[in-house]
């Protein structure tokens, strides 16, 4: 029974994505997009209203790829944003992967016509950073939303003191995989800080809402109530930063 929990897990999120996509009100666009001087690609999920509320970015975490967050993109859609997520460029070079998310919301304002609305930076582990680090220089930002983020290099804390948008930082228990907990730390950085919410139990993977084996077998098992719980925290905080 063990070896077939996987294979339940995967047939369980693969339904749930095909009955999401049945009803969903959006599309789903791949592009080929050059960030920061690097060819990615980027999964683009545009509502179907003709007033979207939003535009939010997605930054996956070390190694991790953009098909990590489809739940969380899918929902924010749903709700009525933009939402743009990109296959990051750089594995550690994490000044690097801020300018590309600083391009990407440049790109996708102007080319979507989204010049005039809010801004949302979502990241989990490196990506997490990441977004932090692009804080300063993406126009309109309404709120910076931490998975579990790390900082394994110290580069967050001056970006983080001078952090004026809301800030919300979902974290797990301290661990290897997110540095001894380097997200409560980030979080204690933060001036305008609306929530900090600690997910009990949780894996570093639970912040990835679709993960796999490679996550797991060093960072411990997901487990698909934590995982459902923090998109659902995520959707929240994303709402209540940006009202209809």
């Amino acid at each position: 029974m063990t070896r077939l929990r996987p294979l339940f897990l995967a047939l369980a999120l693969t339904l749930a994505l095909a009955t999401a996509t049945a009803h969903a009100a959006f599309s789903v666009e791949t592009l080929p997009l050059t960030l920061a001087e690097q060819a990615t690609s980027v999964d683009l999920y545009v509502p179907a209203a003709d007033a979207p509320r939003g535009l939010a970015v997605i930054a996956h975490g070390f190694t991790r790829s953009r098909g990590r967050h489809a739940v969380l993109a899918r929902r924010l859609a749903d709700e009525g944003f933009v939402v743009a997520v990109p296959d990051l460029p750089h594995w550690v070079h994490h000044g690097g992967n801020a300018e590309a998310i600083v391009e990407l919301v440049r790109t996708v304002a102007d080319e979507r016509g989204l010049d005039a609305l809010p801004v949302v930076l979502i990241g989990t582990s490196a990506g997490g950073l990441a977004t932090l680090l692009a804080t300063d220089r993406v126009p309109r930002l309404a709120l910076w939303l931490g998975l579990d983020p790390v900082d394994a290099f110290g580069l967050a804390e001056s970006t983080a003191r001078n952090l004026n948008a809301p800030a919300v930082v979902l974290r797990g228990p301290s661990g290897l995989c997110n540095v001894g907990g380097s997200a409560r730390r980030i979080a204690g950085w933060l001036p305008n800080r609306r929530a900090e919410v600690r997910i009990e139990g949780a894996s570093h993977c639970d912040f990835e809402d679709t993960t796999n084996w490679r996550c797991e077998s060093t960072c411990g098992p997901a487990d698909p109530a934590r995982q459902a719980l923090i998109v659902d925290e995520a959707v929240k905080a994303v709402r209540e930063a940006v009202p209809r």
